[in-house]
């Protein structure tokens, strides 16, 4: 029996979006005509006759009273105690159940790759959640009661939400209160200083907070596709903020939002562009050698970055940590579902026009990727139940998204569709075919059992294919909140231990469990690779990198 206590049924559908929160990580954007194709191939005539026996027994004896009728275990949209207590609205959730568990297995029985089985998964979750008794006024208990309780008034507020979101958020509802944020004032608050600035990005140095500080700096290497305050949100949830405190020389790179112009920045660009930012961290620390940490893409980068510096003979990367970072596209499931031929054609296109994939139709496509948790969960409490959006930073960061150059998005549809990074000499950067194996640095790697975006599998296979050392990190949550995990999260934990020589399954098996943050784990790991300690710089900065503005800077406010 699980020892760890529910969380109520507000706070499980906060935790709930924050696990599906995707943070704009796309390869290319969804084709909805491609989805039902691939929803198409997977039905079967025996699947379909088979579902249609099932459902033509079971629903008329749920509907009688004949059969049992069972509420869907967990489900948060029949938390209501309506359902429970009501016998008909405890038939409506249950046939409900039984035909929503069907219409999702037969997408199980066609034959077909992994990616159209995904694809098609997609298609039957966005159609079957959409059908949810619960997104109506009568088939939603709780709004009926509320509207009566508050002589409609709650409509009333759920029809002036609508039109709020309707005129502001293209339609989709809110997901997030945003007048309760402001990066700066209470996001990415960390003291620190610009020191160096490009067109593609601003370079933070942090404000130490210790007499010493580890002699090897940690660069932040973000997503170029996302704000990189996920690495710095709140107080007490700022990882910036407790590496700082532990005595690491924390650095990190903010990417600018690509203008209309930007659309031919590609992989190479922002390899480039790394680069450059690890000559000013050297240059102004005097180290020979630095750590980095990458994140879902950027940690892709970061792969690539540690194979290329191995083909050349360089060492300036001491060690490379990895959060949420797929490097085997081979393995079933997440981002590399929406990567297709027909996909990198029209990115293609637009790569050749310089175009930049918005922010907003980034949104939209992953939005659909979790429809319960992104979607239809925030309409029914918006625009049913007449409730202001929620406070929460994650979701706040999760809305703050910045645009893609189709350059990118082709490179990296690219390398998922050919799996070329895991592949030794698959794929040539900066001048240099890329061996993984060749990597003779060590390798933090991070990852989450629940990550629908990049499976910890995926990851897993990134761990054991790179060479040198490597501690492998596995949380119990998923793709952002892997990473977003402070020092005494309540029911946080993580395994970790053996040698990444076993496949994934033993691997977990035998790994320790620890209940708390990975990131003490983490800190101890990179300190102990950092040879000591050195009298914290007084100064942001030097003769030649002065300091240009506070952090955040203004490339995160869009400028």
């Amino acid at each position: 029996m699980s020892t760890e206590t529910e969380l109520p049924d507000e706070e499980q559908a906060l935790e709930a979006a924050a696990d599906a929160a995707l943070g704009g990580e796309l390869l290319s954007t969804l084709d909805p005509l491609l989805l039902m194709e691939s929803l198409a191939r997977t039905l079967t005539p025996a699947g379909l006759f088979r579902v249609s026996a099932s459902l033509a027994q079971q629903i008329p004896l749920i509907a009688l009273g004949l059969q049992p009728a069972e509420l869907p275990a967990k489900d948060l949209r029949f938390a209501d105690a309506t359902f429970g207590e009501n016998q008909f609205y405890r038939r409506i959730a249950a046939v409900y159940s039984v035909w929503e568990k069907e219409m999702m297995a037969l997408v199980e029985e066609g034959d077909v790759d992994w990616r159209t089985r995904e694809r098609a998964r997609m298609a039957m979750s966005a159609i079957t959640t959409a059908l949810a008794p619960t997104n109506t006024l009568p088939g939603n208990p709780e709004a009926l009661r509320l509207a009566v309780s508050t002589g409609g008034m709650s409509l009333v507020s759920g029809l002036m939400n609508f039109v709020r979101d309707l005129t502001t958020n293209r339609g989709y509802p809110a997901q997030v209160d945003k007048s309760a944020f402001e990066v700066g004032r209470n996001l990415a608050v960390t003291p620190g200083w610009v020191v160096h600035r490009t067109e593609m990005f601003e370079l933070i140095h942090y404000t130490p907070t210790e007499a010493q500080v580890g002699s090897v700096p940690m660069l932040l290497l973000p997503p170029p596709v996302n704000k990189y305050y996920f690495w710095d949100l709140a107080p007490g949830r700022s990882m910036i903020e407790y590496a700082v405190g532990r005595g690491v020389d924390m650095w990190t790179i903010v990417w600018r939002d690509p203008r209309e112009d930007n659309g031919d920045w590609g992989v190479e660009s922002y390899l480039t562009a790394c680069r450059e930012a690890v000559d000013v961290v050297l240059e102004v620390t005097g180290s020979d050698d630095l750590h980095m940490f990458g994140d879902c893409s950027g940690g892709m980068l970061l792969t690539m970055l540690l194979a290329h510096q191995a083909a050349i003979g360089e060492r300036r990367i001491r060690t490379g940590t990895m959060g949420v970072t797929v490097a085997d596209f081979g393995e079933p499931g997440g981002i590399g579902a929406t990567a297709s031929d027909r996909g990198l054609e029209k990115v293609r296109e637009r790569a050749e026009k310089k175009e930049v994939i918005s922010a907003d139709d980034i949104a939209k496509t992953f939005a659909w990727m979790r429809p319960n948790d992104l979607v239809w969960r925030y309409l029914v409490d918006e625009w049913l139940l007449g409730k202001k959006p929620p406070v929460f930073d994650i979701m706040y960061w999760n809305s703050d998204g910045q645009g893609m150059p189709a350059q990118f998005a082709y490179d990296m549809t690219r390398m998922s569709l050919d799996n070329s990074l895991i592949r030794p000499g698959g794929m040539t950067v900066l001048g240099t075919p890329l061996d993984l194996g060749a990597v003779d640095v060590d390798t933090y790697h991070v990852a989450g059992l629940t990550d629908h975006i990049s499976p910890w599998k995926g990851c897993y296979a990134g761990a054991r294919a790179i060479g040198g050392d490597a501690t492998f990190v596995l949380t119990p949550t998923g793709h952002v909140q892997s990473i977003i995990y402070p020092m005494g999260k309540r029911r946080a934990a993580f395994w970790s231990g053996p040698k990444v020589d076993v496949e994934a399954e033993a691997w977990h098996a035998a790994a320790q469990r620890t209940d708390d943050s990975w990131w003490e784990h983490w800190v101890d790991w990179v300190l102990e690779r950092s040879d000591g300690t050195r009298e914290a710089p007084a100064e942001p900065g030097n003769s030649k990198y002065q300091p240009i503005v506070p952090a955040p800077g203004r490339y995160v406010h869009g400028e």
